[in-house]
């Protein structure tokens, strides 16, 4: 392959700094292959092109629809291998280089989503060969947009075009590709899923996006009630994703607002599940989200009498309960598949985006008994219920209670300590006793002054990660006070 000729493949739609880069290539001693009316505007700036017609027979077809979507043009883009080597040395071409420009498929914006003209901003041909080239990342680069064909040019001029910059492109090709799609299909949808009025505030729009296979949301029937808003979803996700990680076969209730539940409980039905859901906080679940993982009765519709809910979500729901949660006109009634998508969370930061695996939360599991007191078995069930609250809390977490849910919840904090002090303040507005509750933390406590503060409370056991340089001095505190203390080696962090 030495000395032989680097050849690139060429066609845009946006025709900015398409001649620089066909005559800097051409000064570099490329040849250079464009289809349709690229190859007539690098033509016409007197630069030597070879129109890709001359490896596919055909020049377009179906009205320009058709130009480069060809075997034979694929495979000069995709061969490796023997098979690049047997086509270089029988004289068929292999690219060294692609370089697109997609339809703008952005001046579709405003368009309805069965206007035949935005199907003609669809582009086919362009990111089907940035695709393959990207594919072929070892012997392709793939240059995606006009306005990359600057910094390319000068990276072919300086040599810089190794793997690890062809691989960089290919990853970037993808992204753009990924995008391209997306606004797709966020366009072709419209009229599938439902419309938002806004986003978290009113000068914000917005938009939802349901995946394919339909899960969660996108499984889920609307019974009653408005469309959901863009806050609605994130606060109803949180719900019901603590509802069903609650203690399995239980019947459990959980109340979430602002991203964190105001409470959660269990019971032996669904109202006194409620009820200790309720009873951690009776002022802010006004306006909240009521979530259970049971079947909702009338006898809980009953109990809901006077307090506003914005959304109610369960599995199922008895028909008389039904027909008498639907005569509230704005309450959204949302009947939930009973699964989680366990697919990777995604989140948007400035310039790009976060990647994680799901936090599952499935009970204490192997946790580690660190203090000189064992905790009881009604401490042990405590523990389990609360550390599974606490994973849904804002950090930095903490969660009182006792075996049958929350008794006051600290949440979003900017040190641990305050999140204590206010769970036990609510704790106590509510007419609680610790005498005997049980704390949870979803991280480990720095210092003594967490536990020394619990024990004055009356909480007499803890469940928290562990992982603390100062570990031993918060255990001392801990059988000081003759406390049980349980260290899970898991923490469930939640910005």
């Amino acid at each position: 392959m030495t000395g032989r000729t680097r050849t690139a493949l060429i066609s845009v739609w946006n025709k900015e700094n398409l001649v620089d880069l066909a005559n800097g290539l051409s000064g570099l001693g490329w040849k250079i292959y464009a289809s349709g009316g690229t190859a007539g505007r690098i033509r016409e700036s007197g630069i030597e092109v070879i129109p890709t017609e001359e490896i596919t027979g055909i020049g377009s077809i179906l009205g320009g629809r058709v130009k480069t979507l060809h075997p034979e043009l694929h495979a000069a883009i995709l061969a490796a291998g023997d098979a690049r080597e047997a086509r270089i040395e029988t004289r068929k071409p292999v690219f060294d280089l692609v370089a697109v420009d997609f339809y703008p498929f952005g001046k579709t914006a405003g368009m309805n989503a069965d206007d035949p003209e935005l199907v003609e901003f669809i582009d086919i041909g362009g990111p089907a060969m940035a695709r393959a080239a990207a594919k072929n990342w070892r012997h392709v680069i793939s240059a995606v947009g006009h306005d990359i064909f600057p910094a390319l040019l000068e990276t072919l001029s300086k040599g810089n075009d190794d793997e690890i910059y062809r691989r960089m492109m290919a990853s970037r090709t993808f992204d753009i590709t990924s995008g391209y799609d997306m606004d797709i299909s966020l366009s072709l949808e419209r009229g599938f899923v439902p419309e938002l009025r806004y986003g978290e505030n009113p000068h914000q729009s917005a938009v939802v996006h349901y995946s394919w296979p339909r899960r969660g949301f996108g499984d889920a029937e609307v019974l009653g009630g408005k469309a959901l808003s863009y806050n609605n979803y994130l606060d109803a996700t949180a719900a019901w994703k603590l509802a069903l990680e609650m203690p399995e076969d239980s019947i459990s209730a959980v109340l979430m607002k602002h991203g964190n539940p105001c409470g959660a409980g269990t019971g032996d039905t669904p109202a006194e599940a409620f009820e200790n859901a309720f009873r951690a906080d009776r002022i802010s679940p006004y306006g909240s989200i009521l979530a259970l993982n049971c079947n909702l009765d009338m006898e809980l519709v009953t109990r809901l009498k006077g307090l506003f809910l914005e959304i109610v979500m369960a599995p199922s729901f008895d028909g008389e309960a039904l027909a008498r949660l639907q005569k509230r006109k704005k309450l959204r009634i949302l009947r939930m598949p009973e699964n989680i998508e366990e697919g990777r969370q995604v989140r948007s930061i400035s310039g790009g985006l976060l990647f994680q695996d799901p936090d599952s939360v499935s009970g204490l599991g192997n946790t580690n008994v660190v203090s000189e007191r064992n905790p009881s078995s009604r401490e042990l069930a405590a523990m389990d219920v609360l550390w599974r609250v606490c994973s849904s809390v804002k950090s930095n977490a903490i969660v009182l209670g006792d075996e049958k849910g929350t008794l006051g919840v600290g949440a979003g904090q900017m040190s641990r300590i305050e999140s204590l002090d206010l769970a036990v303040r609510r704790a106590k507005r509510e007419g609680h006793s610790l005498e005997g509750a049980v704390l949870a933390s979803d991280g480990f406590f720095p210092f003594r002054d967490a536990p020394d503060l619990a024990a004055e409370a009356g909480i007499s056991a803890i469940v928290q990660p562990g992982g603390s340089i100062r570990d031993q001095e918060v255990i001392d505190a801990v059988n000081e006070h003759g406390m049980a203390m349980v260290f899970t080696s898991t923490r469930h962090f939640r910005h």
